[in-house]
């Protein structure tokens, strides 16, 4: 996704500034994502005996970060809660990652 694109649906700058928190130190960068339907990619660098990892997140509809609407955010935050799996151990998981950032 091109950044002329992603300004039409989302707030890079705050992606980024709720990013900079989230990743503490550890050592992960955040871009866009070159993905048609994604709109960032993070990559986190390998560390204790864990592979690096690239992760690409967020459709190519608006995010809470750019149309602000508490119903909508509200309704994301429920969908996306009941995605199965271990997400919620996994700090670097896609839909983690998109809650804390996004949403």
């Amino acid at each position: 996704m091109k950044l002329s694109e992603l300004t039409k649906i989302s707030d890079p700058a705050e992606v980024k500034r709720r990013f900079e928190k989230y990743r503490g130190n550890a050592k992960a960068e955040i871009s866009v994502s070159p993905r048609e339907d994604k709109k960032y990619m993070i990559r986190v660098a390998a560390a204790d005996g864990q592979r690096g990892r690239i992760i690409h997140i967020g459709s190519k509809l608006a995010d809470f970060t750019k149309h602000g609407d508490e119903a909508r955010r509200k309704s994301y935050l429920a969908r996306s809660a009941g995605i199965r799996g271990d997400w919620r151990d996994d700090k670097w998981s896609a839909n983690n990652l998109a809650r804390a950032l996004l949403w």
